[in-house]
């Protein structure tokens, strides 16, 4: 079993987070009208799964067993489609200041390459939602 009890409540806590992530941006996608913005949506929703799989795989590997997310705050939509963008974009840069940490502490290879690959995804979607802002204002 892995000794850094931090290091397992940050990945606790990011497994949260990327449920939260995932239900709203399949909500968001919902909600916007343009097709582009709809499919960039679902595509992040796809992503943000991916990664909730990747910190679990993490979490069951390090603690020999699997973590079932509680207390999980699902977000919910505000009435205007820019709050909410803007919104997600401060929890992308959230999320990544809250990833790195992870990395840091973590010496497999394997994970290490997980979480590259997340934080990645989630500076990519900043990027993608701050361009959804800008043509949208």
């Amino acid at each position: 079993m892995y000794s850094n009890q931090f290091v397992l409540e940050l990945i606790k806590d990011a497994i949260n987070d990327e449920l939260s992530d995932n239900k709203f941006y399949a909500d968001l996608a919902k909600a916007v009208k343009d097709i582009d913005d709809k499919k960039t949506l679902e595509q992040m929703s796809l992503d943000e799964k991916k990664h909730y799989e990747m910190f679990a795989d993490i979490y069951k590997k390090l603690n020999d067993k699997e973590y079932s997310p509680e207390n999980v705050e699902y977000k919910t939509l505000d009435t205007n489609i820019i709050n909410n963008i803007e919104r997600a974009i401060n929890g992308e840069f959230a999320g990544v200041e809250a990833y790195r940490p992870i990395l840091f502490a973590l010496e497999n290879k394997q994970f290490k390459n997980y979480l590259t690959e997340i934080i990645t995804d989630e500076q990519n979607h900043a990027a993608k939602l701050i361009y959804m802002v800008s043509k949208n204002r």
